[in-house]
């Protein structure tokens, strides 16, 4: 049993209280609030609580110390010993009285001694982090690996408060949990189990505790409430028995005991029994039990053990008869040996036919000791072969025979046995021995013992003999190889780590990778592997034959081009492509996946290649690979490349050169390709090997050719030496001396610097610019600026000295010898402030123009004062007659003082008048005004006086002033003053609290000592009123006399004087101040005070120069550049621009430069007023700074097309796109929000058509203009913030930019003009766009799209107007105006277009992704394009693909995508020249003797023929072959086949040229095919003999003398024994053509076979594919039959529980509307409310939408049934042979497809009539919709009329109460018989308005509409949830049922909508008829 230990426990050391947390809760309900005892020594069992509990199964518990005893209480551990290993699933926790522990681990061990944490608890969190160092795992636990170790805080909450469990699931959860990886398996191995707690779960009460430093001082009330409990430890596993065993019952020594199964042995099962190790020993999952396998030893051996070598290489056979597993017996019998005990031992072997299963199967071997090796001969069949059967011994060379008792073939002279003459390897002669010797067709030699030229490696297994040298076709010389091969790349260089293979399981890779997927080869095995290619490859994949599961194959392929076809043709690769693919292999891979099985596992354990090295030591000679005599710039064994292998940080890298050193490959092109010299003008050996671009440039040198100067050197570097670039010298090659980093080379052959740093000039930077001065030409010499401290005339040459500095031209305003002090007529600081400017002296009232040069001040006339001479004197005013400032001259005695005003009059005394007050006035008398007594009340006296508050406790006459600031506790104010109040003004001495008198009437001032404004002759009692009312009571304070305002004139002073404004009658006129030369006059405007300016001038005063005019008073006008002046300068209304002063500078945009702004700075281009920066910046891709404005360009829209009337919705991302809910209503595009949403979610976007898409350059600097409008509920919603345009493109299509435009207007057309420009576009990060970012997206537009979602609940949105303006060439028009900001670049050669965004004619693009992409020093790239690189078409063709490269046109009799080789017919190497190809000369140009159409070049003067036809041969076809005869290479020669007599003619052909065959004795003739005289075909022997050759000479005289006769009828010739014998040739000659011949028909034979085979496993594959369908079809209908009868009952139930509600609600709706004498429960109005309310939801709800949607839905569910049609249709057509078999499956299946069709035809009625109650409710809805209008109406009137009658109640009312309380009077009478006559009409009124609502809700019309809606909307309803079920069971038949399902959900819950909102309406209409009834 499990042993438990804890290292504390509660009541250990003595008895201790505790209490539960869960009574120191408020609101939990306290059962036993005492405390309890906790003593493990106690005799009562309730207070022990040892460790024991936790695992005792009862509900007693172990508790651990509170933290009252200490805080290291927290850390608490248990321990929990299993007493052996299990697989452990689950551990459940469970806590006792108090909360589960909050922070904790629970760890796993094997030994006892280390262990490893299983999972991590926390409270929070944060404390995952903090505590554990691990990122937490939110929610409920769950796993990525099946190791992971988490942390958690879900099982650590404070609740519940007891009771709690914590449940850790170690399997389930983790990726392998259905089959558990090793991984897993040893993650959840352990024997021992601990529980480290490291801190209680507290409320944080005992925080408090913290801060208390005396322990006395902590409340044990709080910390002996927190302690740990653990009620029980459930730990769920398993014995580890490693899925071998079904139970692990308890043995006699407690301990579980796996009974093993599967032939496996061990207490845990844990290896293979004896004699079953066929297959390694595994552990069994619960998939796969992995069974130990029966070693197959035939009977003769009884154990054995496993190899994993011999299982690799699958050589061990199994007891099933495959060669799965490596089993290998020990001990084998009765002379057998072997792997299997089914060979024989050495020196015995066993007979074919004869089984290893017999007894005593070997026999002895009996092998002849002359010419067998050894006494060992083959020792069973699966050894033999067809030359050599079981038994037959190995023999010497030269011997044969199953027993080596004779001389093999080509051998002779047995027992020496020496070797024949004829070659037995090149030779085609039957004996070798027999001579002539016949050689092969590529041998030759006397014995045929050696390859023709240009052929190699002599081989008998080739037909050929030799094979044909390759050498990439530019040599013909090779031999073979005398290297050997060595292994590299074994499983080592594969894997690192146990077990020694590679594996994947498909189900985790196949969604990534798809069903077919392969091992990819490391590095190792890439690169040049032309030398590798007749080696052999290792691997466990065979490449077309099968691989069964669990059975290792393995197979070894020849590289040679037979065993391998073209991936994309399927058709056999020749040898020229093969050699090209091994000169650069980028790719091998082998098969993984055979399976579509889910749980596949696939290995692969050994990948190797044997590869030809020199230095190997191997046993095979390398003879197939070719070693060829490569020309010059050629290298390799193939001249096909030199490559390196290097090695960084164990990685393989290989470095590939196509051609040698100083040499490239021409097009790349490998086979007949051409190595041509670098041209880098002798500054680099090395170059590009696609573009010819010169690398690593040395000696100063740079560019594509190394043809131009590198910065900071001059020359010409196409000269070709050392010193073609030399150093600048600007202007000498010093370093302090050399101001310019830059030169170039003049056209006369000079040097010109061209970045001279500011200051110098010159073409060398030799000498000082305008400003400066110095000598740059002497050592230590540069230019320094003029010292005349900036003002010098810049505008002027030479304006200084340029040697010494002398100041020669100041600026205008400035002079001195060093321009430091202000010219005549100018004063300011000219050293410090530079602020010189014009004295501006008045003409008239100055003496001179030439003021103070440093004051400013002008001298002035007599009686004249001012700066500048503007101002008379005082007591002088200005004569306009005499033009001078003139004395005012008043009067002494009349006058109150010398001033005048300014037409100089003088202020007279009182009694004065005139001009100058020197008239008296007469009657003229002083008024006075006496002093009034008032009388004044004691009482008001001593309120007046009495309180001592008003002065602060101060005595009369004094005050004490109010506590001024404090400063430093000081205070002011304490002491009390004295009033001083004026005895005449004041009405009595006191003051108050400020100090202010009582002044008496029209006095002022705190004392009241003065007249207020409006009084004069202060006195006493006070001050008189003036009588001045016309010059706002303004008066002279002494006289009364009216003065007038300042400035002002007219007998009322009622105007202002001359140059005066602002008429005020109280202060008077100001004065206008207009400058004179500003301004046309010097009256201003008397409103504003404005000055009349010239043009040139402005301001209020005049005193400024207008906007666009300079320098003070002069005011030239400015020539500054609207366009390229920067706009806050500038008045665009006027189109001037303001420049600064003496300079005339103007203030440019950033891009603009000019004195006048008006040119575009470097690298900019189209000035123009609409930019901010005045010229876009050149982008041009990257590729030049140099361009200018685009001219004879105007503006053409892009519009949709007339055929498009819907665009797409999509998202913002256009990953999800739709037209459902999109509709076109000329001329607007709709999208119903309500169709739409279900699809997409909002944000949703219009997607603008192709047109709007592809390279939009054009389109900068137009506008993108279209008009939106929608309707919603609310304005701002969820697509409020997202943008409004969003574009997405670029070179690599991945740059999105948006453009955000503020919220819309809710149903307002709004249009819109964006401008297609940078500044206003941004990221999608919200990053600002540069221009070169915004030209990068119009580079290639992917898409554009505008929002179509706007608003919150939008019900729909339109969009219309959309068009694009773009640049296109034309004239301008009204209509099409010019188009700017488009640039033209000065593209570099090989780009066009005007952003040079296109390859020139002649060039084409390298992608940066090719594999040519890496381009050479400077060649012009642009970003994300690539560059374009010049056609690479061998000189003979100047153009090409711009995208592919492959060239177009090709010259010169030449072909190829890159014209790089010749064209049939013709030959040469490719290099560049007219005559590279020349005709082909087979042997003669002539069409009579040019015998093969193709020839191909071999080195670069000679030619090969490669289609000699038959009978023809030589490398020119110029002679004929063996057995043919003639002269080709004589015009009109040609070769004709030996006619040999096969009797007449002995062994051999005939002559070459006569074609005379060699005859055998007695035959003659050309052919050999006559006998000579007097000789006989039979034996060649001659008939002259003394018998036949008698009667011969007899028959020769007898036929002379015949001949000598002339006959009339002679005998005709035997034509017919003639014909005979031609037809008998004719078919013997057809016989034996080369067509007919045995070997040719074996072949034949042999690949019709082949293919027989290939197409018998492929029809067996179908047919077991077809089977497979068929049970799978029997499957699925029956589960579909099944499905369909839950249907049909589901239905059924359905309906007539729907039936029974339907008939319920009708009877409560009868009820309901029965109800006649019902109170209203609310008011009308609120019932109208209501009403109005739910119609406009219904309204919005569109339920006459829901049609067409059902319809859609209608098509789907038809859809549907036609693909589950289509998925289970008669699958038996697929092949006839299994047609009877699955016939009656297949029937079956069509009847339960039946019934689904029938099922699915009633969801289409359930659909149809869903539709029509649709339209149904709609039409009712309508007619709710009239009957609503008509009760508002009336609710009208009727409200008008019952306002007034409850006015007049309430007056009824109140008279009423009246009458009640007071006697009735006539009177009373009398007023309710008037109200009575009032009302009268009204309650007729009422009572016809109420009869007329009555009558329209009483007839029952109304509620018989509510009561057809609510059954329309339950049918609705029923109908629905019948097409939910059918859909939801069709779910599992097609992926759009989900779709289908969500539709038919929006119906049932819209349908379940109307229900609720037609009961609703039901119900109002209900009250209101109540209501009005009652009424």
């Amino acid at each position: 049993m499990a042993e438990i230990s804890a290292n504390a426990t509660c009541g250990s050391s003595g008895p201790e209280m505790f209490c539960k947390l869960v009574e120191h809760v408020p609101g939990q309900p306290v059962r036993n609030p005492q405390c309890r005892i906790c003593n493990q020594k106690s005799t009562k069992p309730f207070e022990r609580h040892p460790v024991e509990y936790a695992i005792d199964g009862t509900n007693r518990w172990w508790q651990s110390p509170s933290i009252k005893n200490g805080m290291e209480y927290h850390y608490v551990t248990i321990t929990l010993d299993l007493k052996q290993v299990f697989q452990i699933a689950y551990v459940i926790l469970k806590a006792a009285n108090s909360p589960r522990p909050g922070n904790w681990v629970l760890e796993r061990s094997i030994d006892g001694v280390t262990f490893d944490p299983w999972q991590y608890y926390a409270i929070t969190d944060t404390e995952c982090l903090t505590r554990f160092n691990i990122n937490p795992r939110t929610g409920p636990p769950s796993y990525t690996r099946d190791d992971e170790v988490i942390c958690t805080s879900f099982y650590s909450k404070i609740h519940p408060l007891e009771n709690g469990e914590i449940h850790t699931s170690l399997i389930n959860g983790r990726p392998s949990a259905d089959d558990p990886s090793p991984t897993l398996l040893n993650f959840t191995s352990a024997r021992y189990i601990r529980l480290v707690l490291q801190r209680i779960r507290t409320l944080n009460a005992d925080l408090m505790t913290l801060t208390l430093r005396d322990p006395r001082d902590i409340d044990p009330i709080v910390t002996r409430r927190y302690y740990y409990s653990i009620k029980d430890i459930s730990v769920g596993g398993m014995c580890i028995c490693y899925g071998h065993a079904k139970a692990c019952p308890l043995n006699r020594e407690t301990k579980f005991s796996c009974e093993c199964e599967h032939n496996t042995c061990g207490e845990s099962c844990d290896h293979c029994c004896p004699g079953y190790h066929q297959q390694p020993w595994m552990a069994g999952t619960f998939l796969t039990r992995h069974v130990c396998e029966k070693c197959n030893c035939h009977g003769k051996a009884e154990e054995c053990y496993f190899n994993q070598t011999v299982a690799d290489l699958s050589l061990s056979l199994d007891t099933h008869g495959q060669y799965r597993g490596g089993g290998v017996c020990i001990g084998c019998r009765d002379n057998t040996a072997g792997i299997n005990c089914q060979s024989c031992a050495p020196g015995y072997y066993r007979p074919t036919g004869v089984s290893a299963e017999e007894e005593n199967p070997c026999m002895v071997c009996s092998c002849d000791p002359h010419g067998s090796i050894s006494q060992a001969c083959i020792a069973d069949p699966s050894q033999a072969s067809s030359a050599m059967p079981a038994g037959s011994c190995r023999c010497k060379e030269g011997f044969g025979g199953l027993r080596c008792d004779r001389c093999a073939v080509g051998y002779m002279g047995y027992p020496s046995c020496q070797r024949c003459n004829c070659s037995v390897e090149g030779s085609t002669n039957a004996d070798p021995c027999i001579t002539p010797c016949v050689c092969k067709e590529n041998v030759e030699g006397e014995n045929c013992d050696r390859c023709k030229l240009g052929f190699y490696n002599l081989n008998g297994d080739n037909r050929r003999g030799c094979e044909k040298c390759s050498c990439m076709g530019v040599s013909s010389q090779c031999y073979e190889s005398t290297w050997t091969y060595q292994n590299v790349g074994t499983s080592q260089e594969i894997y690192r780590q146990t077990p020694p293979y590679l594996s994947v399981r498909h189900s985790d890779v196949v969604n990534d990778l798809g069903s077919a997927y392969y091992w990819n080869a490391p590095g190792l095995y890439l690169g040049n592997k032309v030398r590798h290619r007749p080696t052999e490859k290792n691997s466990l994949i065979r490449y077309g034959q099968p691989v069964y599961p669990s059975s290792p194959s393995t197979n070894h392929i020849a590289l040679l081009p037979e065993n391998f076809v073209v991936s994309d043709t399927a058709q056999p690769i020749n040898r020229r492509d093969f050699l090209s693919v091994l000169a650069n292999v980028t790719k091998v891979t082998v098969r993984a996946t055979y399976s579509t099985d889910p749980s596949a596992v696939y290995r692969l354990h050994l990948f190797s290649m044997q590869v030809a090295n020199p230095s190997a030591r191997g046993e095979r000679t390398a003879s197939a690979v070719e070693m060829c005599s490569c020309p010059p710039g050629y290298s390799g064994t193939s001249c096909e490349a030199q490559h390196n292998l290097k090695t960084h940080n164990s990685v393989f890298l290989f470095v590939f050169q196509t051609c040698m050193p100083g040499f490239r490959r021409v097009n790349g092109i490998l086979y007949n390709g051409v190595c041509e010299a670098c041209h880098c003008h002798g500054h680099s050996a090395v170059c590009h090997e696609d573009t010819g671009h010169c690398q690593d440039c040395s000696h100063h040198t740079t560019g594509p050719h190394c043809d131009t100067c590198l910065p900071g050197y001059y020359g010409n570097a196409t000269r070709g030496s050392p010193a073609d670039c030399q150093p600048c010298a600007c202007p000498l090659n010093l370093p302090g001396n050399n101001f310019s980093p830059t030169c170039h080379l003049g056209v006369e052959g000079e040097q010109i610097c061209d970045q001279c740093p500011p200051g110098y000039s010159g073409p060398r930077c030799d000498r000082c610019s305008t400003g400066y001065y110095g000598q740059p030409t002497v050592p230590g010499g540069s230019c320094q600026p003029c010292d005349c401290h900036g003002n010098l005339d810049l505008s002027i040459p030479d304006s200084c000295d340029p040697i010494t500095g002398q100041c020669l031209r100041c600026r205008q305003g400035y002079g001195g010898v060093a321009c430091d002090s202000c010219a005549e007529g100018y004063y300011g600081d000219a050293v410090t402030a530079r602020n010189c400017q014009p004295c501006q002296c008045h003409i008239n009232g100055s003496v001179s123009e030439v003021c103070n040069k440093e004051t400013g001040q002008c001298p002035c006339r007599e009686n004249v004062v001012g700066r500048q001479c503007d101002e008379c004197t005082p007591n002088c005013w200005w004569d306009a007659e005499r033009q001078e400032c003139v004395p005012c001259r008043c009067s002494h005695h009349g006058s109150m003082s010398q001033r005048c005003d300014v037409e100089g009059r003088c202020i007279c005394r009182p009694g004065f008048v005139g001009r100058r007050c020197d008239l008296r006035r007469q009657g003229y008398e002083r008024r006075e005004t006496r002093r009034p007594v008032e009388r004044v009340p004691v009482e008001a006296v001593q309120q007046r006086w009495g309180g001592l508050t008003r002065t602060g406790g101060c005595p009369r006459g004094a005050y004490r002033p109010k506590t001024g600031p404090q400063t430093h506790g000081i205070t002011t104010g304490g002491v009390c003053e004295p009033c001083h109040c004026n005895s005449f003004g004041s009405k009595s001495f006191d003051c108050d609290e400020t100090g202010q008198c009582r002044c008496q009437p029209g006095v002022t001032g705190p004392k009241c000592d003065r007249c207020a404004r409006g009084f004069f002759n202060f006195q006493e009692g006070g001050c008189t009123p003036c009588q001045c009312s016309h010059v706002g009571d303004n008066c002279d304070a002494n006289t009364g006399q009216c003065i007038c305002p300042p400035n002002t004139i007219g007998e009322r002073c009622d105007r202002c004087a001359p140059n005066h404004w602002g008429h005020d009658i109280t202060t008077g006129c100001k004065e206008c101040g207009c400058n004179v030369l500003g301004s046309v006059t010097q009256q201003c405007n008397i409103n504003t005070g404005c000055c009349f300016c010239r043009d040139s001038f402005r301001g209020e005063k005049c005193n400024e120069c207008q906007i666009g005019y300079r320098d003070f008073p002069q005011c030239t006008q400015c020539e500054c550049n609207v366009a390229g002046s920067d706009s806050q300068t500038c008045d665009l209304e006027r189109g001037v621009c303001a420049c600064a002063d003496r300079t005339g500078k103007c203030s440019c945009k950033e891009n603009v430069e000019g004195h006048n702004c008006e040119h575009c700075k470097p690298s900019t281009f189209g000035l123009s007023v609409r930019n901010p920066l005045g010229c876009s910046k050149c982008y041009c891709y990257g590729l030049t700074d140099s361009c200018s404005e685009a001219q004879g360009l105007i503006r053409m829209w892009l519009t949709l097309r007339q055929e498009q009337t819907v665009l797409p919705l999509v998202d913002k991302s256009s990953a999800m796109e739709t037209r459902r809910g999109v509709s076109f209503q000329h001329p607007e595009i709709l999208a119903h929000a309500e169709l739409v949403t279900p699809t997409l979610s909002e944000p949703y976007y219009w997607k603008l058509p192709e047109q709007f898409r592809g390279s939009m350059i054009t389109a900068y600097g137009g506008q993108l203009k279209y008009a939106v409008y929608y309707e919603a509920r609310d304005e701002t919603g969820p697509s409020s913030y997202e943008p409004q345009v969003i574009v997405k493109g670029g070179a690599n299509h991945n740059t999105v930019m948006t453009r955000h435009i503020p919220g819309l207007q809710i149903g307002q057309l709004t249009r819109h003009e964006i401008d297609m420009t940078e500044h206003e576009w941004k990221f999608a990060d919200g990053r600002s766009m540069t221009r070169e970012d915004f030209m990068d997206i119009l580079f290639y537009v992917d898409y554009i799209l505008i929002k179509a979602s706007h608003g919150n609940l939008m019900r729909h949105s339109r969009i219309s107007e959309i068009s694009l303006t773009v640049a296109e060439e034309g004239t301008p028009t009204k209509v099409s105006e010019t188009a700017h900001q488009i640039e033209k670049c000065d593209c570099p050669v090989g780009y066009s277009g005007l952003s040079c965004e296109e390859c020139a004619a002649g060039f084409y693009r390298l992608r940066s992704g090719s594999l040519a992409s890496a381009p050479a020093s400077r060649v012009p790239t642009a970003a994300g394009m690539g560059s374009c690189v010049q056609c690479q078409c061998s000189g003979h063709s100047s153009t090409c693909d711009p995208e592919t490269s492959i060239c177009q046109n090709c010259q010169d009799n030449t072909e190829g995508d890159r014209c790089e080789r010749c064209a049939p017919g013709f030959y040469g190497v490719v290099r560049g020249f007219q005559d590279d190809c020349k005709p082909c000369a087979c042997p003669l140009t002539n069409p009579e003797n040019n015998f093969s159409p193709t020839c191909v070049a071999e080195g670069f003067d000679d030619y090969r023929c490669t289609a000699c036809p038959e009978g023809y041969e030589g490398k020119y076809c110029e002679r004929c072959s063996t057995g043919y005869h003639g002269n080709p290479r004589m015009p009109g020669g040609r070769c004709e086949e030996c006619k040999c007599s096969p009797w007449g003619s002995l062994p051999g052909p005939c002559d070459p040229v006569t074609g005379q065959c060699r005859c055998r004795f007695g035959a003659s003739g050309k052919s050999c095919d006559q006998c000579m005289d007097r000789h006989v075909r039979e034996g060649k022997q001659s008939c002259d003999d003394e018998c036949s050759g008698l009667l011969i000479s007899d028959m020769d005289r007898l036929y002379r003398i015949i001949t000598e006769v002339t006959l009339t009828t002679p005998l005709p010739p035997p034509y017919k024994i003639l014909y005979h014998f031609e037809n008998m040739t004719e078919e013997l000659k057809h016989m034996l053509s080369p067509q007919k011949a045995p070997e040719r028909l074996l072949q034949l034979a042999d690949s019709n076979l082949g293919s027989l085979v290939v197409e018998m496993d492929q029809l067996h594959s179908r047919a077991t594919k077809v089977s497979a369908d068929g049970e799978q079809v029997e499957d699925d209908a029956d589960r579909i039959h099944k499905r369909a009868e839950d249907l049909e009952q589901f239905i059924r139930d359905t309906l007539l529980g729907a039936k029974g509600n339907l008939q319920s609600k009708a009877v409560e709706l009868n009820q309901t509307l029965s109800r006649r004498d019902g109170t209203p429960d609310k008011s009308l109005k609120e019932m109208k409310e209501e009403i109005q309310a739910m119609l406009a939801e219904m309204r919005n709800r569109q339920l006459g939408g829901k049609k067409s949607i059902a319809e859609e839905e209608m098509d789907l569910a038809e859809e549907l049934y036609q693909k589950v049609k289509r998925m289970f249709g008669d699958p038996h057509q697929a092949t006839e042979d299994l047609k009877a078999e699955i016939k009656a499956k297949l029937s079956d299946h069509e009847g339960k497809l039946q019934e689904a069709q029938d099922l699915l035809y009633t969801a289409q009625g359930k659909t149809r009539e869903a539709g029509a109650l649709a339209e149904q409710n709609q039409a009712n809805l309508t007619a709710l919709e009239r009957k609503r209008s008509a009760v508002n109406t009336v609710r009208q009137q009727t409200q008008d009329v019952l306002g007034e009658g409850e006015s007049l109640l309430d007056d009824a009312n109140q008279l009423s109460d009246s009458i009640n309380k007071v006697s009735v009077s006539c009177l009373c009478l009398q007023e309710l018989e008037e109200m009575e006559k009032e009302l009268g009409p009204l309650h007729d009124q009422l009572d016809d308005k109420v009869s007329h609502l009555t009558s329209g809700l009483s007839d029952g019309r109304l509620a018989n509409h509510v009561r057809d809606a609510e059954d329309h909307a339950m049918q609705l309803n029923e109908s629905a949830s019948i097409l939910d079920r059918i859909l939801a069971e069709a779910k599992n038949l097609s992926f759009n049922a989900t779709a289908a399902f969500k539709a038919y959900s929006n119906i049932k819950a819209n349908v379940d909508a109307a229900e609720k909102e037609a009961k609703a309406a039901k119900q109002r209409a209900a009250e209101a008829l109540g209501l009005v009834r009652k009424l």
